[in-house]
């Protein structure tokens, strides 16, 4: 779990012991040692250009498993418990929504809005990109 002012031969590292990729726009990674073995390296301003510049270079199924991980810190979530139910917005309960936890960060996440949004971002995604990626 990268922070911000983490070292970037520190998160290199840590991304290469855990066999994970660091897919990043910092150029300067590319300088470290083990970048070859985890570091993607990735073109654009905007989330689109960032996207097909990912899908050019990995294989990436973009509905696949949507709305599973933390935003904040890329765990895996579960669904929340009775008493965890209990902190959310009363209005969010009221709704009888899923609602997700991280264990790591504590972050509650629920349906809403903003989940039809990324839904349709990365359907987008799925039909534009999907097909194409180089071999890396």
């Amino acid at each position: 779990l990268a922070r911000d002012g983490d070292p970037d031969g520190a998160v290199l590292a840590d991304a290469v012991a855990q066999r994970r990729w660091l897919v990043t726009r910092d150029r300067g990674l590319l300088g470290h040692r083990d970048a070859d073995r985890a570091v993607i390296l990735i073109d654009g301003d905007d989330l689109s250009t960032q996207a097909e510049s990912l899908s050019r270079q990995v294989p990436i199924d973009w509905r696949m498993a949507p709305m599973t991980r933390c935003l904040v810190c890329n765990r895996l979530l579960r669904p929340a418990t009775e008493a965890e139910r209990l902190a959310i917005p009363a209005t969010v309960r009221g709704r009888g929504v899923p609602v997700l936890i991280c264990d790591t960060c504590t972050k509650a996440f629920w349906p809403g809005g903003h989940e039809r949004r990324i839904q349709r971002t990365l359907a987008d995604f799925a039909a534009r990109f999907g097909a194409s990626f180089g071999n890396r």
